[in-house]
């Protein structure tokens, strides 16, 4: 891979970034970060279906993004893409892999497992009805968000700063 190369993945990986970052000021703005406040959402009750189906809507697209920027990592570095029924769990598994010569892991195993959560639960959500989903469910992954969300962003940006070392670029 080029310097150029890893330049336009680091952006990409940063444009995702950003993504992230406005999903949680959503969740903020909603009274659901970095504690729960709200007690409605949009005139419904916070457990209410309704409800429920916008916190999930967001949670989803919220491991969307962070799904993005590992398919990034592992299309524009490692060169691989993953098939399968198992593909989504194999891709957060490669993200914690050190690859001598090639990079450092991009996540720790503590933050794989954190966002392992996510990683279900946006299965969860594509593959049943919204009315199905559980607030119960809905509620622990908004109360684990905060410190799952601090792991990665830290885990990012030491990637960053351990891949700009290695391909000797200065900021």
């Amino acid at each position: 891979m080029t310097t150029e190369e890893y330049l336009l993945t680091e952006a990409r990986i940063k444009q995702e970034k950003e993504k992230l970052t406005s999903l949680e000021k959503e969740l903020k703005r909603y009274g659901l970060l970095p504690k729960i406040t709200a007690t409605t959402i949009g005139g419904f009750s916070i457990d209410d279906s309704a409800s429920v189906r916008i916190i999930g809507s967001i949670l989803h697209d919220y491991y969307s993004a962070i799904e993005s920027i590992f398919k990034t990592v592992a299309i524009n570095i490692d060169k691989s893409s993953h098939r399968g029924d198992q593909w989504h769990k194999e891709l957060l598994e490669q993200m914690t892999l050190d690859v001598p010569g090639l990079r450092v892991p991009v996540i720790s195993t503590e933050t794989a497992q954190k966002l392992n959560h996510y990683r279900s639960f946006r299965h969860v959500f594509r593959n049943v009805y919204g009315f199905e989903l559980s607030f119960k469910r809905i509620r622990e992954l908004l109360e684990l968000l905060s410190d799952a969300s601090a792991s990665l962003e830290k885990d990012l940006n030491n990637f960053i700063s351990h891949m700009r070392i290695m391909y000797e670029i200065s900021r």
